[in-house]
C-alpha cells in the first residue's frame, strides 16, 4: 500500500474509532425521547449542575471569581472549563448544558484521536488505529465480585472504569483529556516518531498544556503531573541504569511515608502532595543531564501553565481562607484497600507486565519505563492517605486508571506488534527509539512468538472479561434517562426570576435550587460546601434551614447575606411565605407535560 494510502487508511481507522466512543459515551441519549441538548444527564448530577452554575454565570454576564449560587464570597475551585463554557454560550446564544454537553464530546473525541495518532505512529501499521476506543471500555470486574459495575468502598469512595468518569462531561473529563492528549504527545517525542526542532516545539506545548490543567481541575492536574514525572524519572533509571539513583529513589519513597504525615499536620495536605514527587528527582536530573539541561524549559512551561491556579489557591491557604481550610481536612475514609484496586485493575496490570517483560527481553527503554512509572505513580497516589495527603484517593485512583488506559493501549499495541512481527538487533539507549533498527520478519514462527502470541491472547481475554461491567455501565445510564432542567416549571421559575432588581432568590422545598440556578442564572440561596463558600455562610444555612422548617425562618439573619426574594410553589405542603414579612409580587402557572398546572410565586422580603 502506497504511503498516501496508508495515510487515508489510518484516518479511516482513527475516525472509526472515534465514532465508536462517542456511540459508547453518548449513543445513549439517542433513545430518550424528547431529550435535547439543553436537558441534563441523569447521572450524579448534583455536583455537576453546580459546575454548571459557574458557566451560567458568565452566560449571563456575571463574573467567575464568587461562589457560584449566591455570586458572593470567592472561589478557589479551577473553574478555566466553565468560564469557556459560559462565554461560548453567551457567544452563541445558547443554554450552558447545550455548551457542557458538545464540548465535553469534542475534547473527548479529540483525545481518542490523539490515542489512535499515537497508536499507528508508533507501530507504523494503519490499521491500529482502531484500538484507539478501547481505554474508555475498560472496567474493574465488578460485575464478578458486587453484580454491579462499580465497587462501592467507605464512605462515598468508589472504583469504576475509564467510561464511568469520563461520563460526566465535567471539568475533571477535561483536564484528563489534555492531560492524555499531553503525555501521548511527550510518549512520541520519547520514541523519536517527532524528531529535531518539532520535538522540543512540540514537548514545550505538550508540558504548557499539562501545567494548564490545574485551571481546570485539580485531580486531573495532579494525576498528569505525576504520571509525567514518573515517566521522567523512570526513563533516566532505567536508560542510565545508575545503581545509586535508583536506591536514591527507593530512599526517598520510604522516606515520604515517614516525612509525609509531618509535613501534613505541620504545613498542609498540599504540600505534602508536592513532596510525592520527591522521589521522581534523581531519575528526573539524569534526564536533564542528558538533554544537556535544555529539558528545564519543559519544567518551566508546566510551571508556566499551572501558575494562575497554583498561586491563587497559595495565597489562599496563606491567608487561611475558611473554606480551603476545611476543604483540605474534610477528606476521610476515601482510601483504596490494596485487594480492592488491585483487583479492579486487572484489566490493565497484566498488559503492564507483559510490555515491561518484553521491553527487558528487547531492551526497549520506553517499554520498561512507562508501564513501571504508571504501577508505582498509582500505587502512590491511591494510598496517599497513608503517606501524608490524604486527599481522595480513590479519585486519584480513578484518575489514574483513565492516564493508565490511554497510555497502556497504544503502547501495549506497539510492544506486541513490533514484538510478534518484528526481530530486533539493536540495543536502544538512545532519547529516540528508530524504527529502522529492525531485523527479519519473522511473525510466529519462533518459539518466543508463539510465546508473546499467546501471552498477549491471555491479557486480551482477562482485560475483555474484567471489562463486561461495561455493558451494566452502559445500560445502567441509559435507564437513567435525563433531568429536563429547562422544563416548563423551571423556566417559569426563570421568568419570575428576571422580575427582581438585585439581591439573592431563596427558593421553597418544591423548587430544587440546584437546578433552578443554571436555568435561571441569577444569584440563589444555596451553596455546594465542596466547592465554594457564601461571603456570609450562616446567614445562608439559615435561609436554607428556613425551606425545611418554614415557622422557624431567621428572616433578619437571612437578609443580612442578602436574601432579598423568595419564590415559591404555592402547592408546596411547606410555605416558606406564612411566617415571612414579605410583599407579593407576581404569579406564573405552567404545567409540565400536560399535568395539572401549577403555580409560582415571586415574593419580596420586607425589612422588620
Amino acid at each position: 500500500m502506497s504511503g498516501r494510502r496508508q495515510v487515508w487508511a489510518a484516518a479511516v481507522t482513527v475516525g472509526t474509532a472515534t465514532v465508536a466512543h462517542l456511540w459508547l459515551q453518548a449513543g445513549v441519549m439517542l433513545g430518550w425521547t424528547g431529550f435535547t441538548t439543553s436537558y441534563f444527564r441523569n447521572y450524579y448530577w448534583s455536583d455537576q449542575l453546580a459546575y454548571l452554575g459557574i458557566a451560567a454565570n458568565v452566560a449571563h454576564g456575571a463574573g467567575a471569581d464568587v461562589e457560584p449560587y449566591t455570586t458572593t464570597g470567592s472561589i478557589y475551585y479551577p473553574r478555566a472549563h466553565y468560564v469557556v463554557l459560559g462565554a461560548l454560550a453567551r457567544l452563541t446564544d445558547t443554554h450552558p448544558a447545550t455548551m457542557w454537553l458538545v464540548c465535553g464530546l469534542l475534547v473527548q473525541a479529540l483525545l481518542v484521536v490523539a490515542i489512535g495518532v499515537t497508536t499507528v505512529l508508533l507501530t507504523r501499521r494503519w490499521w491500529t488505529g482502531l484500538v484507539a476506543f478501547v481505554p474508555f471500555v475498560l472496567g474493574t470486574g465488578s460485575w464478578l465480585r458486587d453484580r454491579g459495575w462499580s465497587r462501592q468502598l467507605d464512605s462515598h469512595a468508589v472504583l469504576w472504569g475509564p467510561g464511568g468518569v469520563m461520563y460526566t462531561l465535567n471539568g475533571e473529563t477535561v483536564a484528563l483529556s489534555i492531560g492524555g492528549v499531553a503525555l501521548l504527545a511527550l510518549l512520541l517525542v520519547a520514541a523519536g516518531r517527532i524528531r529535531g526542532r518539532a520535538a522540543w516545539v512540540v514537548a514545550l506545548l505538550a508540558c504548557l498544556a499539562a501545567g494548564a490543567t490545574a485551571n481546570v481541575q485539580t485531580y486531573g492536574f495532579l494525576t498528569t503531573v505525576y504520571v509525567l514525572v514518573a515517566a521522567t524519572a523512570a526513563v533516566g533509571l532505567v536508560r542510565h541504569r545508575s545503581w545509586i539513583a535508583l536506591a536514591a529513589t527507593g530512599g526517598l519513597l520510604v522516606l515520604l511515608f515517614v516525612v509525609g504525615p509531618v509535613v501534613a499536620d505541620g504545613v498542609s495536605p498540599l504540600a505534602a502532595l508536592a513532596l510525592g514527587l520527591l522521589p521522581a528527582v534523581p531519575g528526573v536530573l539524569l534526564v536533564l543531564r542528558e538533554t544537556r539541561w535544555w529539558g528545564i524549559a519543559c519544567v518551566a512551561a508546566l510551571g508556566l501553565g499551572a501558575a494562575p491556579q497554583v498561586l491563587a489557591t497559595a495565597l489562599g491557604l496563606l491567608g487561611r481562607d475558611d473554606f480551603l481550610v476545611y476543604r483540605e481536612s474534610s477528606s476521610k475514609n476515601l482510601g483504596v484497600p490494596p485487594s480492592a484496586g488491585l483487583w479492579a485493575a486487572l484489566a490493565v496490570l497484566p498488559v503492564l507486565a507483559l510490555v515491561i517483560a518484553l521491553g527487558v527481553r528487547h531492551r526497549r527503554v520506553l517499554w520498561v519505563a512507562v508501564p513501571s512509572a504508571l504501577l508505582v505513580t498509582w500505587a502512590l497516589l491511591a494510598s496517599n492517605d497513608h503517606w501524608g495527603a490524604n486527599q481522595e484517593p480513590y479519585r486519584l485512583w480513578l484518575d489514574t486508571y483513565v492516564l493508565t488506559a490511554v497510555l497502556v493501549v497504544p503502547l501495549g499495541t506497539w510492544a506486541w506488534t513490533e514484538s510478534l512481527l518484528v526481530s530486533r538487533t539493536a540495543d536502544e539507549r538512545t532519547p529516540a527509539d528508530p524504527v529502522e533498527r529492525v531485523g527479519v520478519h519473522r511473525g510466529l514462527r519462533t518459539t518466543e512468538g508463539r510465546v508473546v502470541a499467546g501471552l498477549v491472547a491471555v491479557c486480551v481475554v482477562v482485560a475483555g472479561l474484567w471489562s463486561l461491567d461495561f455493558r451494566t455501565f452502559r445500560s445502567d445510564t441509559a435507564a437513567g434517562g435525563y433531568l429536563a432542567i429547562t422544563s416548563p416549571g423551571y423556566l417559569a421559575a426563570a421568568e419570575l426570576a428576571d422580575l427582581t432588581d438585585g439581591g439573592i432568590v431563596l427558593t421553597d422545598a418544591c423548587i430544587d435550587p440546584v437546578i433552578f440556578k443554571p436555568v435561571w442564572g441569577g444569584p440563589v440561596a444555596y451553596y455546594n460546601p465542596g466547592l465554594a463558600w457564601p461571603g456570609d455562610k450562616e446567614a445562608i444555612d439559615a435561609a436554607l434551614a428556613a425551606r425545611a422548617a418554614p415557622q422557624d425562618f431567621d428572616q433578619e439573619l437571612a437578609m443580612r447575606g442578602g436574601v432579598r426574594w423568595l419564590l415559591v410553589n404555592e402547592g408546596c405542603e411547606l410555605d416558606l411565605t406564612a411566617d415571612a414579612r414579605a410583599e407579593f409580587i407576581e404569579r406564573r402557572t405552567f404545567s409540565d407535560d400536560g399535568r395539572v398546572e401549577q403555580t409560582l410565586a415571586l415574593w419580596a422580603l420586607q425589612k422588620g
